[in-house]
């Protein structure tokens, strides 16, 4: 994954910006792409949050997309800055999204018309889900982790399928709780999609079965908020982090002190004062909808957070219900 170059640098300070766009962009997109069933679901998601995108055409016609890029919306007087999906991260190319999507001949002909289109007629992204979707997700990430419990530490084409799509969650979840201040779960979002990245001639990643983690960060996109909305993502973190102690235990195992050690440092240090302000938080008043509690939440982040906070541990929620997030 690149990092960021000093133009990048000089133009985020000097337009005071909480982090180069390329990286909040390959977080959008990578938490539209494991939420999406479809590369046509996928454009619209990405429309649909105000990312600019565009295909990339195979030459001398326009009936196959065999990339795209993307850029945020500019200001009155700048231009699109726009980047390729390559030049975001290498899982973020459009032949490595399609792993991870059905590719029916019917979903391929919707995808190229999608992309062309000016205007979307809006799919399964914008119905808005119950705020009971956040406990099934819980559950569902629950039994992702005791899977990942009986992977052995060498089937890396399984531990990167699960980084991946883990990181998708994360992502989604930055969006919607910490907006446009990107905190604690952009960092544990961005050190998982580390985690994903593979060397030339690796397998390629597995998908969870089922709609599995991709069906969570389906969730994490469009359920509803409610006041309660705050214990279900205490629950949540705590199924996530059982996932990120095993994703770290497996990079222990095959010698990769360095990764395993910033997944642990994530897990106890930004998460862990998640954890704790959630638990402890119970917006009052009406009913908030999704962007009040944003905001709400987001305050709270903008403040610093306290490193030394600990889990309670986990939540001891022994279900195995095998769930289907399709709508």
């Amino acid at each position: 994954m690149p990092g960021p170059t000093r133009a990048e640098l000089e133009r985020t300070a000097r337009e005071q910006l909480a982090e180069p766009p390329r990286f909040t962009l390959a977080r959008m997109v990578r938490g539209a792409s494991m939420a999406s069933e479809t590369e046509a679901e996928f454009v619209r998601r990405l429309r649909g949050s105000g990312v600019l995108v565009r295909p990339r055409f195979e030459t001398g016609g326009r009936e196959a997309v065999v990339g795209y890029s993307v850029a945020m919306r500019p200001g009155v007087d700048n231009t699109p800055i726009w980047f390729g999906g390559g030049k975001l991260a290498k899982d973020l190319t459009l032949p490595s999204l399609r792993q991870f999507w059905e590719l029916s001949p019917a979903d391929r002909r919707a995808a190229v018309t999608e992309w062309t289109v000016a205007t979307s007629i809006s799919g399964r992204e914008a119905v808005v889900g119950g705020a009971g979707d956040w406990q099934r997700a819980v559950d569902v990430v629950s039994d992702a982790a005791e899977r990942l419990a009986t992977v052995s530490a060498s089937d890396l084409a399984v531990w990167r399928g699960a980084a991946r799509e883990t990181a998708g969650v994360f992502a989604g979840l930055s969006r919607r709780i910490e907006g446009d201040c990107p905190g604690p779960l952009a960092a544990t979002a961005d050190a998982l999609a580390r985690s994903a990245q593979s060397r030339p001639g690796d397998l390629v990643a597995v998908r969870s079965p089922g709609r599995g983690l991709r069906g969570v960060a389906a969730v994490v996109a469009q359920s509803g908020m409610t006041n309660e909305s705050p214990m279900a993502w205490v629950m949540l973190l705590d199924q996530l982090g059982r996932t990120l102690r095993a994703m770290s235990a497996a990079h222990f195992a095959r010698g990769e002190a360095e990764m395993a050690t910033v997944l642990v440092d994530h897990l106890e240090g930004g998460l862990a004062a998640l954890h704790h302000r959630f638990a402890s938080s119970r917006v009052t008043g009406p009913v908030l909808d999704g962007q009040e509690v944003r905001a709400h939440v987001g305050s709270q982040n903008r403040e610093a957070l306290d490193p030394a906070a600990e889990f309670d541990g986990d939540l001891d929620l022994d279900q195995d219900n095998e769930l289907d997030f399709e709508r």
